[in-house]
This record gives C-alpha cells, structure tokens and sequence, in this order.
C-alpha cells in the first residue's frame, strides 16, 4: 500500500443509534487492524436560531450527547483502540465535514438512521449530505 493509500486517521459519528453503535465498533476494528488514530464525533444539535450558541443548547441534550460519546469510546476501548472524542453543537452534517476538515481523515465511518421520505427530500439526511460534501471515502453503515 502506497503512503498515499495508508490509512492514518478514522473519523467515526456517533447519534446513539444502532447503525453508529455499529460504525463505531466497524471503525474501531479496522483503526487497530490498521494502527491508525481514531476520533468519534457527536453533534448536539441545535434546533432554534439562538442569539449566542449557549442560547440553543440544552442541559439534557448536553447530557446524552455526553453519554452517547462516552459509550462510543467504550466500544472502541473494547476492540483496543483508543479514541479522542469531540463534542460539538450545530447541525450535524456540517459539524462533521467542519471537524473532518481539521482532522483529515482517510475514512469516515457512520450511522444511517431512516429520515421520513418527505424529509429526506426536504432536508436530506446527514449521511447524504456527509458523503456528498467529505472530500473523503465515506462508509455509512446499515
């Protein structure tokens, strides 16, 4: 495998649903088999148009947000890999392709989670928008 090929860097998002609790531990697997650094992600959403960020985040989606990545490092401690997690608030997609742009990760691992179809079409889903905007191989796991 050429440098340019090797896998260095996995980014993985965590929702807590079970397609990322699966991407989670796919993600884990292939960062030990390939000794690469391993980062998960999870985005609190924030649903209003606050006039600060701290305006639209609440306490108990702070909470689970914390609990979802905290389960998420488990998984990955669990296959041996040791993983930075990063928690940041926004709209999911974009939060994603924002810290995928910093870290530069070769893959990025992630969920899908059924929208309704007429959302899907209004809104995409953010795993539609993550593959279409990374500038990186995406692995959305079913």
């Amino acid at each position: 495998m050429s440098e340019q090929e090797e896998i260095k860097r996995i980014l993985v998002a965590a929702d807590g649903s079970n397609q990322s609790i699966k991407a989670v531990r796919m993600a884990a697997k292939i960062a030990k088999a390939m000794g690469a650094e391993l980062a998960i992600i999870h985005v609190n959403e924030v649903h209003e148009l606050p006039t600060l960020i701290t305006e639209g985040q609440n306490p108990d989606e702070e909470s689970r947000g914390r609990t979802i990545i905290d389960d998420a490092t488990e998984i990955a401690m669990s296959e041996g890999v040791k993983a930075t997690n990063v928690i940041k608030f926004g709209h999911a997609a974009g939060q994603i392709l924002v810290y995928a742009h910093e870290f530069r990760p070769q893959l990025i691992f992630m969920g899908t989670r059924g929208l309704g179809r007429a959302t899907a079409m209004v809104m995409g889903s953010v795993s539609q928008v993550v593959v279409h905007g990374a500038k990186t191989s995406v692995v959305v796991v079913k």
